[in-house]
């Protein structure tokens, strides 16, 4: 083996091969390689594991190491994931904002952390120059600004969305810094005027969510007054499908309580001739501000079996499913992303706005110390010094789970993947050897 000794990766998973015993696939969380070993070759590298036996066989041995499967015996692989979550999470080429324009809502959503603990604010004209100044300080150093228009529902305060765009723009014109800009609301403002508003404001990507079936969702995303929101939102996306320039992804909440609804909601989105601008997908209900009833919401592992059976229900899917390597969990743990309240509070998670604990800083008062300790619970955390992570063959593909749940709700943290990998790389397996996707790998077949 060229006089180099070689170990086995601490992050190799082996499964059965169900559509030919002939075969075993291996997969790698470390480099997400994945390849399909038949029994013969496979022997050269269990007696490689088992026996520390060489492996003769030179394309065999080449293949194993592109996959990262074995690797030289004085390479630390924790190590090199440190240094992929360092390097991503202290990144200083972009900047990320989600801003919320308005905390204000048209809607009163069942389990909104808006409806105990926020009071209606428009961002004014101080704080959005505040903002302005913050891009303004960063465009020498960076190469790309990523913005998403949150709140509150943002159509709220279009007006002050567009402002704001014309100044991004004008700052990434002059720096030559790659502009996008996605926007998360409801849906129900989201006529074919405003579509059109949107597009020219370069605003590429929406999220709207849906809580199930129409009188299941209307109970929960009722307007403020009371009022059913379902067939709106489906209206306005058939009247807007033309313009919107790329697809609309379609959350539907999911829990306890509506699962069984979920083939529903995609019937609707065909019905509607909307299978072409809509992209649904599944989204865990939590009860992350204690505002949603602890019983109705699934742990990660029992929502890893639904998603996992909508997936597979909808094999269009499939190759999306395909585990993702991580570096950093999420903008939350990186020191390049910031949440804007309408009131110029700075968060690290959209999901912390309005709690006064988890503020890390205000554009309009100087930096306090209170506020040193959330940034520090979110950007200091290393998965690797952590005891159970730092040994979990899942880490690559998880690096701690959500930063938000791993501090305040810390056995949902894990990623989805720990509680179905077998499952997802068996059925993609499965697509890959017969040419369904595209293969992932120098080689998708080791035989």
């Amino acid at each position: 083996m060229n006089g180099l000794n070689y170990k086995e990766s601490s992050y190799n998973f082996e499964f059965p091969y169900e559509d030919d015993e002939s075969k075993r696939i291996l997969y790698n969380s470390r480099t997400n390689a994945l390849a399909l070993i038949d029994k013969e070759k496979y022997i050269y590298f269990q007696n490689f594991k088992e026996r520390g036996q060489p492996i003769s066989d030179e394309k065999l041995l080449e293949d194993l190491k592109y996959g990262g499967y074995i690797l030289r015996d004085d390479i630390d692989e924790l190590e090199l994931i440190r240094f992929n979550l360092l390097q991503s999470r202290y990144n200083t080429s972009s900047l990320g904002l989600t801003i919320a324009p308005t905390s204000d809502c048209n809607f009163r959503c069942i389990y909104c952390y808006e409806k105990e603990s926020l009071k209606p604010v428009v961002m004014s004209e101080g704080v959005q120059e505040k903002v302005v100044e913050l891009v303004k300080a960063r465009a020498e150093s960076i190469m790309r600004l990523s913005v998403t228009w949150y709140g509150g529902e943002p159509l709220l305060a279009l007006d002050i969305i567009e402002n704001l765009t014309n100044k991004f723009l004008e700052i990434c014109e002059e720096h030559k810094i790659r502009y996008d800009a996605g926007i998360v609301t409801n849906g129900y403002l989201l006529t074919t005027k405003v579509s059109e508003r949107l597009k020219d404001l370069r605003i590429m990507h929406t999220q709207i969510t849906v809580d199930g079936a129409p009188e299941e969702h209307d109970k929960r995303r009722p307007l403020a007054g009371g009022q059913p929101t379902f067939h709106k939102i489906i209206s306005n996306l058939r009247a807007a499908k033309e313009i919107l320039p790329c697809k609309v992804s379609i959350r539907i909440n999911t829990d306890k309580d509506n699962a069984d609804q979920v083939d529903e909601v995609l019937k609707i989105l065909k019905e509607n001739d909307l299978n072409d601008v809509a992209y649904p997908y599944l989204g865990m209900v939590e009860n992350s501000n204690d505002c949603y009833a602890e019983s109705s919401c699934y742990h990660p592992e029992e929502f890893s079996a639904v998603e996992f059976d909508y997936r597979i229900r909808n094999s269009s899917d499939i190759s999306n499913s395909y585990p993702r390597l991580i570096a950093n969990s999420c903008g939350a743990d990186s020191n390049s992303n910031l949440v804007i309240n309408a009131d110029g509070k700075l968060y690290k998670c959209w999901n912390d706005i309005g709690v006064k604990e988890r503020t890390v800083g205000d554009l309009l008062a100087p930096a306090s110390d209170a506020a040193m300790v959330p940034l520090l619970q979110y950007l200091m955390y290393d998965p690797t010094h952590d005891s159970e992570c730092s040994k979990c063959k899942y880490l690559p593909i998880c690096m701690g789970g959500c930063p938000s749940r791993r501090l305040f709700r810390k056995d949902t943290r894990c990623n989805v993947m720990r509680y179905r990998l077998k499952d997802y790389i068996c059925v993609i397996s499965f697509y890959l050897k017969n040419n369904k996707i595209k293969p992932a790998n120098k080689d998708d077949d080791m035989a």
